[in-house]
């Protein structure tokens, strides 16, 4: 399954699972927003084909949801302009709970590409592995995730006070959950 998006760009963008041949570009992205030191609290990046093809074979063989934002005019690792994961809880008691992580490419950013991502991705968790429920967290700091997420229905159920360290400054990290059937119902 796949969705075509066209941005106002007047680009075009391929919704769509995550193939092989995606690996670089997704950890291309993720790289990227290491660098800018404001999304996610990782300090170093991934750099070791070791390290890519074990997280594919791991999202394999757990069966998760990782869906990619393709832009097919760009080169590879160019072409993968967002991500959005849906993993498994490592709880058995909690198998009916996907964690939601989410990277778009900065200049990608305010399109509704992350909106496309996230909604895709919610369906087919849902459809593909039977959840119920989505969390995330996020920085108290990413003000643009935080309406994103507000936008599409999560509800706030707690703050972690200065959870995270970053550049000599606290980091309070704001958590998020999501029932699908209510956003089904909605969307």
């Amino acid at each position: 399954m796949k969705k075509i998006l066209e941005l106002k760009t007047g680009e075009t963008i391929i919704i769509r699972h995550l193939i092989k041949s995606d690996i670089n570009g997704v950890w291309y992205n993720f790289n990227k927003v290491i660098e800018e030191g404001l999304y996610l609290p990782v300090f170093l990046p991934v750099r070791t084909q070791i390290e890519k093809d074990s997280w594919y074979l791991n999202m394999k063989k757990e069966n998760e949801i990782c869906i990619v934002a393709e832009n097919p005019d760009l080169k590879e690792p160019y072409n993968i302009i967002a991500q959005c994961e849906i993993l498994n809880s490592e709880w058995d008691a909690a198998k009916h709970v996907g964690i939601l992580g989410i990277i778009v490419k900065e200049n990608y950013r305010d399109l509704s590409i992350g909106t496309n991502l996230i909604d895709f991705a919610i369906r087919e968790s849902k459809k593909l592995n039977n959840k119920e429920k989505i969390i995330l967290s996020s920085f108290s700091t990413n003000e643009r995730a935080l309406h994103l997420f507000k936008k599409l229905g999560f509800k706030v159920i707690g703050i972690r006070k200065k959870q995270f360290l970053m550049d000599s400054k606290y980091i309070d990290e704001i958590l998020m959950e999501l029932w699908i059937d209510d956003y089904l119902n909605e969307h």
